[in-house]
């Protein structure tokens, strides 16, 4: 089966022709595919708009999977979520795509669960396309992140087409799709595999990009205004002065945004003729030697960022945030800042009524506590309790708790959110285990601290404010301490 030529990635032909070759027939090569390389050489993009390519010509179903959501390392302040969390998160993620109506069990409370949830998803995708077999590809962006998990998840996900195949045959139903795996990394394949898999993956090595390569990738983004021929020597001219220290696409692709200014704008002005290359690259040298101290920096000149702040000046604090996360940072953010005896106060109608007395003794006790303390640390079934009547007229069906922790667990890695200490982070493999039953968050005891563990909010009132605004959210209104004043 072939597709047209001109749909192929600029200087990832060859590598998505023979990508597309493998997986293109009804039962492709390998039920695992380990796909490597080096920053900013286009394994993501190689991988999605093949995955595309196939779904439109054979109709293959994929789902994308960052491995970055699931696992945010073990190191540091930040921690894991637990691999019970990761496993429902596959197994959401193909239910919501595919199957959103169904009334599916995505919960598993070991390795064999997970498996027989996983199949009971296939078979009722199969049932739909009763035509022909299809398959199922599960791509896991960043798979260096698995190994961050338990010791366990690793080899599963390797051997997870193989085993779930099997299990599939031996059920003798007809037309189940297959399944297959594929991991997108920056690691060579050498540093995971430590001869314990039973089963090996077909590894592709993706090379950084050539001159030749990343010269056809840049002049292909031609802006609609410009000259073809002078920037075909823009490009010449700065994978001149850049390529010898960064290959990185998504970088030179940068870079070229911002020094493109600089080389055409002498020419719009009149001070070099438009077909003088020597004026031309005397008056842009120094702007792209420049450049070279700003690798991966981000650098923009003065005048943009004075364009910037005018246009982005009334979202300066704003955090590019899912609706849903905001919630629960502005709950992270009430839980740090509210004394716990306020929690029904502030988020339920018919409370109790307090004088004004002892309101305003309440408040000077806790606002001089606060100024000594900081923002205060919190349980994560109470970060739960306020998120749930925050969100309880925004959603009509809430999301489970595995999308929520992954969302936490992604504050954290973020900066957010502190756990209390490594040990009370959500989902450490050293508290909770493929095989450990959670009971429910209700049922969770707050003199545990290792099943009920505990964080600090630590963006500023300002971010908060920027947030709940973004909601439409009056977040003033339910915090004790009177701010305005």
């Amino acid at each position: 089966m072939t597709f047209h030529t001109g749909r192929l990635l600029v200087g990832r032909e060859k590598e998505q022709q023979f990508l597309f070759s493998l997986m293109c027939k009804k039962n492709p090569l390998s039920t695992c595919f380990v796909i490597t390389g080096p920053p900013g050489c286009g394994k993501s993009v190689l991988v999605s708009s093949t995955f595309e390519l196939l779904e439109e010509s054979c109709g293959m179903l994929w789902v994308l999977i960052s491995c970055l959501e699931s696992f945010v390392g073990t190191q540091g302040t930040c921690g894991a979520t637990s691999s019970r969390y990761f496993l429902e998160l596959i197994l959401q993620s193909i239910k919501c795509r595919y199957l959103p109506e169904a009334d599916l069990c995505i919960s598993c409370e070991d390795t064999s669960n997970f498996i027989d949830n996983l199949c009971q998803i296939l078979l009722a995708i199969g049932a739909r396309n009763t035509h022909e077999q299809t398959c199922v590809g599960l791509i896991f962006e960043q798979a260096e992140r698995l190994c961050d998990g338990e010791s366990l998840v690793f080899p599963l996900i390797i051997g997870l087409g193989a085993s779930v195949n099997e299990k599939l045959n031996q059920l003798g139903s007809l037309h189940t799709p297959l399944l297959f795996t594929v991991l997108v990394t920056r690691l060579p394949w050498e540093k995971f595999n430590f001869g314990t898999f039973s089963f090996e993956p077909y590894v592709i090595s993706v090379e950084s990009y050539s001159r030749d390569q990343l010269a056809r990738l840049l002049t292909s983004l031609l802006p609609s205004n410009a000259s073809e021929s002078r920037f075909n020597r823009f490009v010449d001219l700065l994978l001149t002065v850049c390529f010898p220290v960064c290959r990185n696409a998504g970088e030179l692709i940068h870079l070229m945004n911002i020094n493109w200014n600089a080389f055409n704008e002498p020419v719009n002005k009149g001070l070099v003729a438009a077909d003088d290359e020597w004026g031309q690259w005397k008056l842009a040298q120094p702007y792209l030697k420049k450049s070279l101290s700003t690798l991966y920096l981000r650098h923009y000149e003065d005048s943009n960022l004075d364009s910037l702040s005018t246009k982005n000046a009334g979202r300066q604090n704003f955090l590019e945030l899912p609706y849903l996360t905001r919630f629960l940072l502005i709950a992270a953010f009430m839980a740090s800042h509210n004394p716990r005896s306020s929690d029904k106060k502030l988020l339920t109608k018919n409370s109790g009524r307090l004088s004004t007395r002892k309101k305003k003794q309440e408040k000077v006790v806790y606002k001089t506590q606060a100024e000594f303390t900081g923002p205060r640390i919190f349980t994560l079934d109470r970060l739960l309790a306020i998120f749930y009547v925050l969100v309880q007229n925004e959603f009509a069906k809430v999301p489970c708790t595995s999308i929520l922790m992954s969302q936490i667990a992604c504050l954290t890695a973020c900066g957010l959110l502190s756990p209390s200490s490594q040990a009370l982070s959500v989902g450490n493999s050293s508290t909770t285990g493929l095989s450990t039953t959670n009971s429910s968050v209700n049922a969770i005891s707050d003199l545990d601290p290792l099943a009920n563990p505990k964080y600090r909010c630590l963006i500023s009132l300002e971010i908060a404010k920027s947030i709940a605004q973004s909601v439409d959210f009056d977040l003033l209104s339910h915090l004790t301490e009177n701010y305005n004043s």
